[in-house]
């Protein structure tokens, strides 16, 4: 931390200026989405079914993949305090990402130079991805700073010897901490992992090939001890059965493998055709445009490289298409990397500093602002569905309804949401129950036709909005 300290205090008036500005302006957004953006179902879901519950919930309980351990532990305290889910899901997820914004750009500016750590901060941050799981991230985030531990550790294990001691310390607590809030820490891992293997045996470093078999061993038991409560109460298969990373048979899998990679760079950089020419220019010419960087640079380059290529890999040999939320990180990396070649290319071209500070702040500002307006309309469109919601919650508990059959999937985990808030009890049933009658039926508009028996005259419509129909009890059954 002194040595990030020294580099702050380094900078001219000039650099510390746009250091300040630039975190503030992506503060600043980010509470804009912190407050305006609506609540998503994971956000939902795991506050009721995690957060509320306390320790031994989170700790043992694992119906579905949405409890992220740690990231729910974090967020617990917060629920006995308050009951604002915003605060409580939002508060954590924004303070691991403002430290990790902070730590990375001090971080990437030691390694890669004011400039290039200036450019990756600032495209990644305003990237939309960035910006959402900035404040909504469920632990996404969280694992990008723990990340950004493991990634600087990497490098002084590699290149900076009086840090190797302190650095195995980072490898191990990072690494672990990331596999206890989302086990898919498994993609930096093995990336991060094979960078070390093959820089110790490039370097002839036999005894450190040692040391990371017990770095591995030590992660990998540790965070087995971590989910153990899992696997006792709620089953290995459960912990393991994610079906958003469910291998797919050969023939589907590479059917549609490029057309996913087109899907993920589209969300990573917020632009299909961007994210693809940028992606995959950076795969291909990294390797080589890497060695030309200077020496710590071409470490962190060279990491940024790895951890962009091997998921891919490992993926198509898993034959699984992981959620995009999952590999956000690739986006940083692509970031880091692509600002330290451009950089470079701009000096080995002789421009002049105060035009490569002027061209970087005008890419941060055009892009940061094209995809911010981009934002807005989808944005508007949710809010608009969630008052919707409210307005439809509210005109159904305001008549009286008490037993309410749900056919809108959205609706029933935030009507249970609402009566849980409201402390009301609420039959909310998503099929029906024999012998059960109904006092209003919520169809989501173009779902698969309801029972026969929700028909006039027993059932009219009483109530629509532009998502659901409800359907009212007309005579007693």
């Amino acid at each position: 931390m002194t040595v990030l300290a020294r580099t702050a205090l380094g900078l001219s008036k000039l650099e510390r200026g746009i250091f300040i500005g630039l975190l503030a302006l992506i503060l600043a957004v980010r509470v804009w989405y912190l407050v305006a953006y609506v609540l998503n179902t994971d956000e939902v879901a795991s506050y009721d079914y995690f957060v509320r519950q306390g320790p031994v919930g989170i700790s043992s309980f694992y119906p579905i993949p949405n409890n992220h351990l740690l990231f729910n532990f974090v967020c617990w305290p917060l629920s006995l305090v308050s009951d604002n889910v915003r605060v409580v899901m939002r508060i954590p997820t924004f303070v691991a990402a403002a430290l990790g914004t902070f730590l990375g750009y001090l971080l990437l500016m030691r390694s890669g130079g004011f400039w290039a750590a200036t450019l990756a901060t600032g495209l990644f941050s305003l990237s939309p991805l960035g910006l959402y799981y900035a404040v909504a991230g469920r632990g996404y985030f969280l694992q990008i700073t723990l990340l950004l531990f493991a990634f600087s550790a990497t490098v002084a294990l590699l290149q900076l010897p009086s840090y190797r001691r302190l650095g195995w310390l980072f490898f191990v607590g990072a690494s672990i901490l990331g596999f206890y809030t989302i086990p898919t820490f498994l993609y930096p891992f093995a990336s991060l992992s094979l960078s070390l293997l093959v820089g110790f045996a490039w370097q002839r470093r036999w005894l450190e090939l040692g040391q990371l078999v017990l770095a591995g061993s030590m992660v990998g038991t540790v965070s087995a001890l971590l989910y153990w409560p899992v696997i006792c109460v709620s089953g290995f298969t459960q912990l393991v059965g994610n079906h958003y990373v469910a291998k797919m048979a050969a023939t589907v899998f590479w059917r549609n493998y490029l057309g996913y990679l087109r899907h993920l760079a589209d969300m990573l950089a917020g632009n299909g055709h961007l994210g693809m020419a940028a992606g995959g220019g950076l795969m291909v010419l990294g390797p080589f445009l890497v060695r030309l960087l200077p020496r710590l640079a071409k470490v962190v380059g060279a990491l940024a490289w790895v951890l962009l290529v091997v998921p891919l890999i490992i993926m198509a040999v898993q034959q699984v298409l992981v959620p995009a939320r999952v590999l956000l990180y690739l986006s940083y990396v692509g970031c880091v990397l692509g600002s330290l070649l451009g950089i470079w290319f701009l000096t080995r071209l002789r421009v002049p500093t105060a035009y490569q500070a002027l061209l970087s702040l005008l890419i941060v500002a055009g892009y940061g602002g094209y995809q911010f307006n981009r934002q807005l309309a989808p944005h508007q469109v949710e809010v608009r569905e969630e008052k919707q919601m409210e307005a439809a919650y509210t005109w159904l508990t305001s008549w009286g309804g008490q037993r309410i059959l749900l056919a809108a999937p959205s609706y029933e985990l935030f009507f249970h949401h609402y009566a849980q808030q409201e402390h009301r009890p609420l039959l909310l049933h998503s099929t029906p129950v024999a012998n059960q009658t109904y006092d209003y039926v919520v169809q989501a508009r173009g779902s698969d036709p309801l029972p026969t028996w929700v028909k006039p005259p027993l059932y009219t419509s009483v109530y629509e909005n532009e998502s659901v129909i409800i359907y009212g009890r007309t005579l007693k059954q």
